[in-house]
């Protein structure tokens, strides 16, 4: 990913900075958000704006809780297994888990010091990714995109283990899907039998991306600007929504997972039909939306962040990922 997006990086912020005259002009682009969800934005902050109806029931768990705390919070919110777990900052599935039962949450809780969510477990079979903007003064959707999900497929001997190691598209992210079944590794699947190792929808887990955008229509449009109205934060942004058919997406029947800022590509490009010069196109335009944005709200009078302040988000957030990995100090 680092090799692929060396041109953006170098496009955000050189020749960027310096067409806005802003070294973080991007956060114009959703001044409600920091660094406007580039980086340092909390999960728990955007889903709170979500209307109850279209969005999990979720907590937050600090990294200052001791385990009577974390279990309090879970049996005032009468929460029932399976959940999922991800952490408050962050991005691109890490550290996402479904947890099982109250050992893999406590287990969970002593390994990362972070502030995490807890969230009821969504069973939907179909994951979508809706990307929109009004660069040009009027609400757009840019891409839909339908994540399907790392899939194993038993041959009647071999355990999970032994069947992820084999599989072609796990063992370039084996480590990763390795700790979200850890505790389902010595399974013996019949032969044909299905499972799938992960409920992240995310590339770095083994899935895979379709384009959708053929699904878009006047009716789906009204619905995700009304709905975008009402949470009130983002010109551009990417929704991540689960949902039980087409046809509830379509109707606006949906689960919103999380929503990501500036940060949000169109992960439509990962789309076996897309070369990589059609990507590049693809991912500059988008950021192409993010500086028209950008430059009109600064002409409206939004402060961008000074170098030092915005240097600052940056660290923050990559300190805050790595700590995550350590554990938790006050774990007891």
């Amino acid at each position: 990913m680092e090799f692929l997006y060396f041109p953006l990086t170098l496009y955000v912020f050189f020749i960027g900075s310096l067409k806005a005259r802003r070294l973080f002009y991007f956060a114009a682009a959703n001044p409600k958000v920091p660094l406007g969800g580039f980086a340092n934005d909390s999960k728990f902050s955007i889903i709170k704006n979500i209307p109850n109806e279209f969005k999990p029931k979720t907590i937050l768990i600090s990294k200052n809780d001791n385990i009577i705390n974390l279990n309090k919070k879970i049996l005032d919110e009468n929460y029932s297994f399976p959940l999922f777990v991800k952490p408050d900052i962050g991005e691109g599935g890490f550290l996402g888990k479904k947890i099982n039962s109250w050992d893999e949450l406590l287990n969970y809780h002593s390994k990362h010091n972070m502030d995490y969510l807890v969230q009821e477990f969504i069973h939907c079979p179909l994951e979508l990714s809706i990307l929109i903007h009004n660069a040009e003064g009027e609400f757009k959707i840019s891409s839909i995109t339908e994540r399907k999900h790392l899939s194993i497929t038993g041959d009647g001997y071999s355990n999970l283990g032994k069947l992820l190691c084999a599989d072609k598209r796990a063992k370039f992210r084996i480590k990763r899907i390795l700790y979200q079944c850890e505790s389902q590794l010595n399974i013996v699947l019949e032969k044909g039998q299905t499972y799938k190792p992960t409920s992240i929808g995310n590339w770095d887990y083994g899935a895979t991306y379709i384009d959708r955008t053929e699904l878009l229509n006047a009716t789906l449009l009204e619905a995700f600007e009304n709905l975008n109205k009402k949470i009130n934060l983002f010109n551009y942004a990417r929704y991540d929504i689960m949902c039980n058919s087409i046809e509830d997406f379509l109707r606006g029947k949906m689960i919103i997972l999380e929503i990501n800022g500036v940060k949000g590509e169109p992960i439509h490009i990962y789309d076996t039909k897309y070369n990589l010069y059609h990507a590049y196109k693809e991912i500059f335009k988008h950021w192409g939306y993010i500086m028209k944005i950008s430059k009109r709200n600064i002409k409206e009078g939004y402060e961008c962040p000074s170098i030092r302040s915005g240097f600052y988000q940056l660290r923050n957030h990559y300190f805050t990922k790595k700590k995550s990995l350590t554990n938790r100090i006050q774990y007891e």
